[in-house]
């Protein structure tokens, strides 16, 4: 049975555990219009943190816990954020002996949606240990004075220097997109690092700044960032990560890069999220 996305709509929380919910959004679109998989090489992780996660122990007692969702870019599919809500939310009732086994029954579900291996931790709050972050690591490039005139991704604002550097990590806290359904914001910090031709940070700025009117979901902002740099820029290295701020009770954090990635690369939340 097809179901239809919940985003944008006026949906009610599931009464029992329901993972029909779940709503699939197929990768291939987006990366077809932006012919990423003939241009570039690209690897990533798309990791979801999850705060509205509760379920009941065997005497009826209510558990919370803090859920993490490690999902790689080559899965077939990701899961639309409002589905993912109304999945965890149906949890709230049911009765599961171990938080063991609340684990094994998401994980199940998501890599059944995304058509891939999804691995995913649930950690008590008695336990939990978050590391909190004021900035990015690297030279921040907000401070710049520059002009604003594009108010939609352009790829030609994106130009170098002539000094090679290497490993140069640059981040903006200024990046705003819209999400392609509703319209509601989406903010985030942007961490970019590279080796190779030194990229303006003038131009940088002004390039993340025109997504502001932008209308696309995070993956797909990540990716276009991801091509454009490596496509005008020619990096021979290239990491790009945007933190998002939490939305829903889900925050969800996107790490592009020329190299294999694995769940070690993310960092402390920050202080945003």
């Amino acid at each position: 049975m097809s179901i239809e996305n919940p985003l944008g709509g006026e949906t009610s929380y599931p009464e029992k555990y329901s993972p029909d919910v779940l709503y699939p959004i197929p990768r291939w679109p987006a990366r077809s219009l932006m012919d990423i998989d003939k241009k570039i090489r690209m690897y990533g992780l798309d990791h979801w943190q999850a705060y509205e996660l509760s379920w009941l122990t065997a005497k009826g007692k209510p558990q919370v816990a803090i859920a993490e969702f490690f999902v790689n870019s080559e899965s077939t599919n990701i899961v639309e954020s409002k589905s993912l809500k109304l999945y965890l939310n149906s949890f709230n009732q049911e009765r599961f002996e171990t938080m063991e086994k609340v684990v094994e029954v998401i994980q199940g579900d998501l890599s059944r949606v995304t058509k891939s291996e999804v691995k995913v931790l649930a950690t008590a709050l008695k336990r939990t240990v978050r590391q909190v972050e004021n900035t990015l690591p690297g030279v921040c490039i907000d401070q710049a004075d520059i002009e604003i005139l594009d108010s939609s991704p352009n790829d030609e604002l994106l130009n170098c220097n002539e000094e090679l550097v290497f490993d140069e990590e640059l981040y903006s806290d200024l990046f705003k997109s819209n999400c392609p359904v509703t319209g509601q914001p989406d903010w985030a910090s942007v961490s970019i690092q590279y080796t190779g031709m030194q990229i303006s940070k003038e131009s940088l700025l002004r390039y993340l700044c025109s997504f502001r009117s932008h209308q696309g979901y995070h993956e797909e902002c990540a990716e276009r960032i991801y091509r454009d740099i490596m496509v005008r820029c020619e990096p021979t290295e290239l990491f790009v990560g945007m933190n998002y701020l939490r939305r829903g009770g889900i925050d969800i954090n996107v790490y592009r890069s020329t190299q294999l990635l694995g769940s070690d690369i993310i960092s402390a939340r920050l202080i945003r999220q």
